[in-house]
């Protein structure tokens, strides 16, 4: 049995050290996820806030919505222009969202931002009008229709590409 050289041992210590560093990341990407839920090959689509990696559509998406729910816990519209409201300003980022996760769309930040805003309206109505009054379909209907579309198109993307598009 030959005896391992100098260069075989170093070669053996930078595969441990490489082994560690690559599950160091991973680790780290795990622990950031519940602000990011995007892995590192898709940090792209997060922005940096106070030095963490935060979803760039949840930091668009969620304030939006805070605001618009107080905002419309003060003033009401005609159920008419409610329905419509809703439904119309989420149809542009479920639209968007399939499109890029089914590859159709390249990413663009400025768009997803500019479609997360109505979203955020959306949602923030909808929430309003389920606070007010629980079970309603403002807020049922929407959320049941463009939630399982985004769920449907996650899932199909992530099958279709192994995993990747997490």
């Amino acid at each position: 049995m030959d005896q391992p050289t100098l260069q075989d041992v170093d070669e053996a210590f930078e595969a441990v050290r490489t082994r560690r560093a690559s599950t160091a990341c991973e680790s780290q990407a795990t622990k950031a996820l519940w602000r990011t839920h995007h892995h590192p090959h898709r940090y792209e689509r997060c922005t940096t806030i106070r030095g963490a990696l935060v979803c760039r559509r949840c930091s668009w998406m969620y304030p939006t919505a805070i605001i618009a729910a107080l905002i419309s816990s003060w003033v009401s519209l005609p159920d008419r222009l409610d329905v419509v409201m809703v439904w119309a300003l989420a149809l542009p980022a479920t639209v968007e969202f399939a499109l890029g996760e089914l590859g159709r769309l390249s990413y663009d930040p400025r768009r997803q931002i500019a479609v997360t805003i109505p979203l955020g309206i959306a949602i923030g109505r909808g929430a309003a009008a389920e606070l007010a009054d629980t079970g309603t379909w403002l807020w049922w209907g929407p959320a049941l229709v463009y939630g399982s579309i985004w769920f449907a198109v996650a899932v199909y993307a992530w099958m279709t590409h192994r995993g990747q598009y997490v």
